[in-house]
This record gives structure tokens, C-alpha cells and sequence, in this order.
């Protein structure tokens, strides 16, 4: 006995329905020009002229963020070009506090079905190495998070600057979150931690004075930074020397002047070299002290005091 076979309708794509609008002809005319605009609206759109209006809600303190072209990258958003973060008051050619080469923006379409159109994604090529992370303006306040990896030390000028000669070497690795009230980055805080891969100084003067070459393997961060003040909550370092400390750092302008106030320990390893051994003998000590008696740094960056 032969079942009888189920014929289904296929359903025609048709678009009689538009005769009424002028016409198939006309419709596909109306769709093409629609499509035609949008996209020329897209190219020659005032870019440059947005960012600048949003970033004149942040550039209201000591620091200003800059860049020197902007355009559309399709895929990646709105690209913004050798775009800087840099003290608004610095006329001595110091280097800036951050650079990107690149940095691209798009909106962060999960905030935009929760209903805040205010947010976006972020990514930037950072030194060598890249970073990513979203930005939302809520109620008020900028708020966000930020990942990078494989930044590359020897290439921040912020850090290179204060060498007299040599060379800074070390990848970083991290991520934080910051919270800026009224978008006010002056009154904003960040939170976070940081990984430091083969770090090292090679044949480098500070301030007239030679430095020993040294060498860690793997450095640990776990900082705030709040109202001008970084806290150093963690900080471990192995490799040529074992360093465990903490303290804060009141950051001034330029970066010679903060100030310090750390406390912590620096024990030599089975491969610390001779010189760092007697540098490490020059540090002031109470009599009767043990190795790993703790040592509070004081003074300022360019001229910290030990005791």
C-alpha cells in the first residue's frame, strides 16, 4: 500500500504588491538612491567635528586628549590618527603621558539594547603591542574598562625620557576599570593590575649616575590611582633581585617630581651580579638589621632618598 505524498505550496517571492507605488522599476529606483546617500553620508560625514565636540567634555582639567585626523574605517568604526594624551599646561616639549598610532571607536551595540546610547568599544594599537576595552557615559559619569597586551616599555617615552642613556626593555600585560565623575578625568579613579615580562635596564644612566644592568623575569601590580595619588597595593618583582613592596606615589607634572612614599624589601638571588650586590650595600640600614628588613624610599622620582 503506497502512502500519498504531501505536496507543500512554495511560497513566490513577488512584488505585485508595490504596483501601487509607481512600479517594481520605481521601488528598486527609491531603494538604490536610499542606499546610494547613506553610504555618501557615511564617507562625508563630519567626523572629526563629533569627536572633538565629545572629547570637549573631557579636555577640562590637566590633561587633554588629541589626535590629528579622524575618518571612517568601516568595519572598525570611526578611526582616530596619532590621537595623545597630554598635560594641558606642558609647553617644554615633554613627551606625552599616552600615544596610539591608531585608535578606532564603534558603538558598543550590547549597552545600545540596554538602552544607553552613550557607550563604545575601543581599540588601539599601543606600543608594539594592542588594547581593548569599552567606555560608557552614564548618568553623568564616564565609566569603563580596558585590556592591554604586549606593550612594549622600551617605547614609552614617558619612562625612556628620564634615562640619560641606555635602554628599558619589558612587555606589559593587564587590565583596569576607572570611573571618571562628570567626565572630569582629573577627578576620575582607576583600579587594576599589571604584569611585567623581562624587564631590564641595560647600560643606563639616571641623572649622571650609572645603573647596574638588571633583570626581572615576571613583575606583579595591583594599583588605584584616585585624585592625582597612585597607590601601589601589590608589587612583586623576580629575577635579578626579589622585590616585594607597597606605598604611594603623589604624581606631579613633570613625572621627576612625584613624590614618593614606598615601603618594602630587596633581597640579591643566586644570579644577582656584583655590581647590583654593592649598590645594594649603599643602602642605609639601622645597625643590627636583617637582610630583609624592610626600606622606605622617600624624596621624588628624580632624587628618592633610602632608609
Amino acid at each position: 500500500m503506497r502512502l500519498p505524498r504531501l505536496r507543500i505550496p512554495q511560497p513566490r517571492l513577488s512584488l505585485d504588491v508595490l504596483r501601487g507605488f509607481g512600479g517594481r522599476m520605481a521601488v528598486l529606483y527609491v531603494a538604490y538612491t536610499t542606499l546610494l546617500f547613506v553610504a555618501c553620508l557615511l564617507v562625508t560625514f563630519p567626523y572629526d567635528l563629533l569627536v572633538r565636540r565629545a572629547l570637549s567634555l573631557v579636555n577640562s582639567g590637566s590633561v587633554a586628549v588629541e589626535f590629528k585626523d579622524s575618518g571612517l574605517a568601516w568595519l572598525n568604526g570611526i578611526e582616530l590618527s596619532n590621537l595623545r594624551v597630554v598635560p594641558t599646561a606642558a609647553t617644554d616639549g615633554r613627551p606625552p603621558y599616552l600615544e596610539c598610532t591608531h585608535f578606532w571607536l564603534r558603538p558598543a551595540f550590547g549597552a545600545l539594547v540596554r538602552g544607553n546610547p552613550y557607550a563604545v568599544q575601543v581599540r588601539a594599537d599601543l606600543y608594539g603591542g594592542g588594547a581593548l576595552g569599552e567606555i560608557r557615559y552614564v548618568d553623568g559619569n564616564l565609566v569603563g574598562n580596558l585590556q592591554w597586551q604586549d606593550v612594549d616599555m622600551g617605547r614609552y617615552r614617558t619612562l625612556t625620557s628620564l634615562l640619560d642613556e641606555g635602554q628599558l626593555a619589558g612587555r606589559i600585560s593587564g587590565q583596569c576599570s576607572f570611573e571618571a565623575r562628570g567626565g572630569n578625568l582629573n577627578t576620575g579613579q582607576v583600579g587594576g593590575e599589571l604584569t611585567i615580562d623581562a624587564a631590564g635596564l641595560n647600560a643606563a644612566k639616571i641623572a649622571g649616575f650609572t645603573v647596574p644592568d638588571v633583570r626581572f623575569r615576571q613583575t606583579k601590580v595591583k594599583f588605584t590611582v584616585h585624585g592625582g595619588r597612585l597607590d601601589l597595593q601589590e608589587f612583586n618583582a623576580s629575577g635579578d633581585l626579589s622585590v616585594q613592596g607597597s606605598g604611594q606615589v603623589v604624581v606631579r607634572d613633570p613625572i621627576q617630581e612625584s613624590v614618593l612614599n614606598l615601603r618594602g624589601t630587596v633581597l640579591p638571588s643566586p644570579s644577582t651580579p656584583d655590581a647590583l650586590k654593592a649598590l645594594l650595600s649603599l643602602i642605609p640600614r639601622a645597625p643590627g638589621s636583617k637582610p630583609d628588613a624592610p626600606i622606605t624610599v622617600t624624596g621624588t622620582v628624580g632624587r628618592p632618598r633610602f632608609r
